[in-house]
């Protein structure tokens, strides 16, 4: 590589160097945000992402921790957020936030920051993340809601910081529509200060190199990127791939199909789905829809390849306007994980017998429990339990247990969530016979119990919203499903009643308690070829019962 920015050439090994110094980049900018939040659903269950950006908004980089959706949303917001601020009339020391679902990542609890990087007076970067806050405002029985109005506060395409200053009537409007504000407003300024530290580290690596324009390495890393893609794309034989895959829905499971068009090194993926919905918030925008395509795509083709925007300049995405899957303004979209979700497993399922080496069976989708109310001192707390199902099998082995996906978020640490709420988890352990049957096992799901520490008669709400009650999602190639998920709130005189769908459910004593079965994960290949050492280990380490064994047939009375 010559120092002359204008001219800049890269051999292979300099630019590996060059390429993974900015991946570490954002990913100090991830473990200062990780570091510095003060929400459990982003310092414990880690449900953010960093990005760094071209001048023109293209993804070039982000840390391998980023929640995937938000790596492919980020620069769609960071495109709006241009369009709005243009980068020339940018000055050192703005920058910009949005929570709009339309722009961003698909529903209001998610705030993007984005901080332009000046060198010379001239923005040559962006530094960017998008974080779910621990509360936008508006209620808390999410499935009530028929219009965005309802799902809490709005931030239009805005400015947080004008040349350095704070806007303080943002502030103070967020703090007024929020609930523990200065938790939001804590991680919200994480995000500033781990921004300005990639920033920071980014003007260091453009002067260790002699670099005055980010142009000529961009287009570099982004189009062997995209070759990449284009050369995996190609292997696949041309066709049409098409499958549909159920799930609970609100009052009936629905259904959303998808179809895959290969032709030549260009891919386009067009979905099919019920109109949108008037009421409880699982409509997504095609935001979140096109992300969670390319993300499977991305998994299946080039999982091998640093994430950037080269990877997706092949791959369409579309989907009818006013369908679940691309819902119109205002349309409710808090819950849109229930729907979005099963994006990833229709693409495999489409996929299966044309890659099935690449693809796995469906994985028990997980859950993030809110929890809310006043404490014994009279203060509130409001923070996260994430919980993790069983990851579908693959040919590359069983599936792992207690996993979240698509998501990327970790199982909290029920120490922090005691530490932080009144609650106590009473038992949190693998469900036996949860993982679907089959040559490679699901991952099993797990069952998870919380009730009140304090008798003091004062009312602990916990938002719950599972996937998979109602709705079994067959395995692959053969495989069985996983054991679907349960909630149910039981009784101080041992009374058992079940939360249909989720929603709230509200504790006034400790002999009360909510009880969480998370989804295991469905079987790849039939279960009669088990291998039988495997299923003996899992008779031993009960995952799997002498009855659930009979699953396997003939390949069980030999374990």
């Amino acid at each position: 590589m010559n120092q002359a920015s204008k001219e800049m050439t890269f051999d292979p090994i300099g630019l590996e160097v060059m390429w993974s110094r900015l991946i570490n980049i954002t990913e100090e900018c991830w473990i200062t945000i990780w570091k510095t939040a003060f929400s459990t659903i982003i310092g414990e269950a880690q449900d953010f992402g960093c990005e760094l950006l071209d001048a023109q908004g293209e993804s070039l980089a982000h840390s391998p921790r980023s929640m995937p959706v938000f790596n492919l949303t980020l620069p769609r917001a960071v495109k709006a957020l241009l369009a709005r601020y243009p980068a020339s009339e940018l000055k050192e020391g703005d920058v910009l936030i949005t929570n709009d679902p339309w722009v961003c990542a698909g529903h209001l609890f998610d705030v993007a920051l984005v901080t332009p990087v000046f060198r010379d007076g001239k923005v040559v970067a962006i530094v960017g993340s998008i974080a779910h806050c621990s509360d936008i405002g508006g209620t808390r029985d999410y499935q009530s809601a028929r219009e965005i109005y309802e799902e809490g506060l709005q931030i239009p395409p805005m400015k947080l910081f004008e040349a350095g200053e704070m806007n303080e009537s943002l502030v103070t409007l967020i703090r007024s529509n929020v609930r523990k504000s200065d938790m939001v407003l804590g991680d919200i300024l994480a995000q500033h200060g781990a921004n300005r530290v990639a920033a920071v580290r980014l003007l260091s690596f453009m002067d260790h190199y002699g670099i005055d324009d980010l142009g000529p390495l961009a287009n570099e890393i982004q189009g062997r990127s995209e070759q990449a893609m284009r050369d995996a794309i190609e292997a696949v034989p041309d066709g049409v791939y098409r499958s549909t895959v159920a799930f609970d829905g609100i009052d009936a499971p629905l259904s959303l199909s998808v179809a895959i068009t290969v032709s030549g090194d260009e891919m386009r993926v067009d979905w099919e789905g019920p109109p949108q919905l008037p009421q409880g918030g699982i409509n997504c925008t095609l935001n979140y829809t096109a992300a969670h395509t390319v993300y499977a795509l991305k998994s299946i083709l080039t999982p091998e390849i640093p994430s950037n925007a080269g990877c997706f300049r092949s791959i369409t995405v579309d989907a009818p306007e006013g369908s679940i899957l691309n819902c119109r303004y205002p349309a409710a979209v808090n819950q849109r994980t229930q729907t979005g979700w099963y994006c990833a497993p229709a693409i495999f399922a489409a996929l299966a017998d044309v890659l099935p080496n690449r693809v796995q069976a469906f994985t028990g989708l997980p859950m993030g429990a809110g929890a809310y109310g006043l404490d014994p001192q009279g203060g509130f707390f409001n923070d996260h339990l994430f919980q993790g199902g069983g990851q579908g099998g693959s040919e590359h082995g069983d599936g792992q247990s207690a996993l979240l996906y698509p998501t990327s978020a970790g199982n909290t640490s029920i120490e922090m969530f005691e530490t932080r709420t009144p609650l106590i988890v009473g038992e949190k352990s693998y469900l036996t016979d949860s993982g679907g049957a089959g040559k490679y096992r699901g991952g099993m799901g797990q069952r998870v119990t919380v009730r009140k520490l304090y008798d003091d008669d004062l009312p602990a709400l916990m938002s719950l919203h599972p996937q998979g009650m109602i709705v079994e999602t067959p395995g692959l190639k053969g495989g069985k499903p996983g054991r679907r998920s349960s909630i149910a709130l039981q009784g101080a005189q041992g009374e058992v009643r079940d939360v249909a769908l989720g929603g709230m459910a509200e504790l006034r004593s400790p002999d009360q308690t909510v009880v969480i079965e998370m989804p295991g994960g469905s079987g790849f290949g039939a279960p009669s070829e088990r291998d039988p050492e495997a299923i003996r280990r899992d008779l031993e380490e009960g995952l799997v019962s002498e009855e659930g064994a009979a699953a396997y047939g003939s390949a069980a009375s030999t374990a």
